[in-house]
C-alpha cells in the first residue's frame, strides 16, 4: 500500500510558524506579564499572534493540494474565511506598541475605527465569492489565475498587503521617533533597552516588506517564479517567529524584561513630604547605588523607596531642579570619574568602566561625561593618572 504524504517539504516552515505563533499566544494569554504595560495590551499582542496562526492555516488550506481538494469536496465555503486577519493584526500590533513606548497611551472607543476594514470584510467577501454558484466558487478555489484575474479579488489582495505593511511601518517609525525623543530630552540616560520591541516590530515590518515586494514582482516584473517567492516568505516568517520564541526563552521575564519587575501595592506606598523624600533618596543613592543598574527606571526606584512613581518624579523635578534621567546620569558620571581616577583600575578598559557605572552606550557615556566634566573620559583619565 502506497501512502500519500499530506504535506510536502515547503509546508513545514508554514506549519511550524503557525505552531510557534500559537505557543506565543498561549504564553501571553496565560502568563501574568509584569510591568508598565497593562494586561489588556498584552492580550492584544497574544491575539496578534493567534491571528498569525490563523493566517498560516488559511494559507495552508488554499495552497496545499491535498488539504484543498479534501475540503473542497465538503464545501467551497471553507476558503477565504480568514482574510479579515490582515485587517486585525495591524491595529492590534499598533495598540500594543503604543502602550509599550508611550506611558500616557490609553485605548479609547474612537480606536474602533481601526477595525472598520475587518468589519467590512465579511460583507465584501460574501458579495464577491460566497453568493456565487458552487461551480463558480470552485473556479476560484482550484485556479489561482482566476482569482487574480478578478479585479475585486485582486484589489482585496493589494489592500490586505498594503494595510499590514502600513501598520508595520507606522509602528517602526513610532518606535524610532520615541528613541530619538529620549536621546534629545534625556541625553544623560543610556539608550532605552527596547531590543525585544525592535525584534517584534522590525521583524514584522521585514516580513511585510517581502510580502509586498513579492506581490509587486509577480504582478509587474515577473522575473522570479511565484512558488519561489511564496516559499521564501514562509521561511522568512519561520525565522521571525523562531527569533521571538528564542528571545522569550532566553529572557526569563519574557517580553516584559525591560519593564518593572513588580508593582508595589497602593496601600504600601507612602506619600511622605517632598523634602523628607529628597533626604531619603539622597541617602539611598549614596548607600545602595541603584544608578549602577543599567535599566533603572523611576518605577523601579520608587518601589525601592516605597513611594509612588508620580511623587518621586515630582519631587526630583521640583526639589532637585532636574528630571529623573538627569539625576541618574549625574550619579553615573560621578561614579565614572572616581573609577577613571583610581590607579588600581589603571589597566581596566574605559568600556568596562562605562558598563560598570550603568551606561550601555559609548556615545551616550562620552556625551554625558563631556557635558558634565568638560573633557572626554580618556582625557580625564590621562589628567589624573599621569
Amino acid at each position: 500500500m502506497v501512502e500519500v504524504a499530506l504535506f510536502n517539504i515547503n509546508d513545514i516552515p508554514l506549519i511550524f510558524s503557525g505552531f510557534l505563533a500559537l505557543v506565543l499566544a498561549c504564553l501571553l494569554f496565560f502568563t501574568q506579564q509584569l510591568g508598565c504595560v497593562k494586561k489588556l495590551y498584552w492580550q492584544f499582542l497574544a491575539l496578534f499572534f493567534l491571528l498569525g496562526a490563523l493566517r498560516t492555516f488559511d494559507t495552508l488550506v488554499y495552497w496545499n493540494i491535498n488539504v484543498r481538494d479534501t475540503l473542497s469536496l465538503v464545501s467551497a465555503n471553507f476558503f477565504f474565511l480568514f482574510g479579515f486577519v490582515f485587517f486585525l493584526q495591524g491595529p492590534l500590533l499598533f495598540w500594543f506598541s503604543q502602550a509599550a513606548i508611550s506611558r500616557d497611551f490609553s485605548w479609547r472607543k474612537v480606536e474602533l475605527l481601526h477595525l472598520l476594514p475587518a468589519f467590512c470584510y465579511p460583507l465584501y467577501i460574501y458579495h464577491i465569492f460566497h453568493r456565487l454558484a458552487p461551480e463558480q466558487k470552485m473556479q476560484y478555489v482550484h485556479d489561482w489565475a482566476h482569482v487574480i484575474s478578478d479585479p475585486y479579488f485582486e484589489g482585496l489582495i493589494w489592500v490586505q498587503r498594503l494595510v499590514l505593511f502600513s501598520y508595520s511601518a507606522w509602528c517602526v517609525v513610532r518606535l524610532y521617533q520615541r528613541q530619538y525623543q529620549e536621546r534629545t530630552r534625556h541625553s544623560l540616560l543610556n539608550k532605552v533597552d527596547l531590543h525585544w520591541l525592535k525584534l517584534l516590530l522590525v521583524g514584522f515590518f521585514i516580513v511585510n516588506c517581502w510580502a509586498l515586494f513579492a506581490l509587486f514582482e509577480t504582478r509587474f516584473v515577473q522575473l522570479l517564479p511565484l512558488g519561489l517567492l511564496g516559499e521564501f516568505e514562509n521561511y522568512l516568517l519561520l525565522i521571525y517567529m523562531s527569533l521571538l520564541v528564542v528571545y522569550l526563552l532566553k529572557n526569563a521575564t519574557g517580553f516584559s524584561a525591560e519593564q518593572i519587575e513588580s508593582t508595589a501595592s497602593a496601600d504600601s506606598q507612602v506619600e511622605e513630604p517632598q523634602q523628607q523624600l529628597v533626604e531619603k533618596l539622597t541617602s539611598f543613592m549614596e548607600e545602595s547605588k541603584p544608578y549602577l543598574e543599567p535599566h533603572i527606571t523611576v518605577e523601579r526606584l520608587a518601589i525601592k523607596l516605597n513611594v509612588s512613581p508620580k511623587l518621586l518624579s515630582c519631587t526630583i523635578n521640583s526639589q532637585m531642579n532636574m528630571n529623573f534621567f538627569e539625576l541618574i546620569g549625574t550619579y553615573r558620571v560621578a561614579e565614572a570619574k572616581k573609577r577613571l581616577a583610581d590607579s588600581e583600575l589603571r589597566q581596566k578598559p574605559i568600556g568596562e568602566i562605562m558598563k560598570s557605572c550603568g551606561f550601555n552606550s559609548k556615545s551616550v557615556f562620552n556625551q554625558a561625561f563631556k557635558k558634565t566634566v568638560g573633557v572626554t573620559p580618556s582625557h580625564y583619565r590621562q589628567q589624573h593618572l599621569h
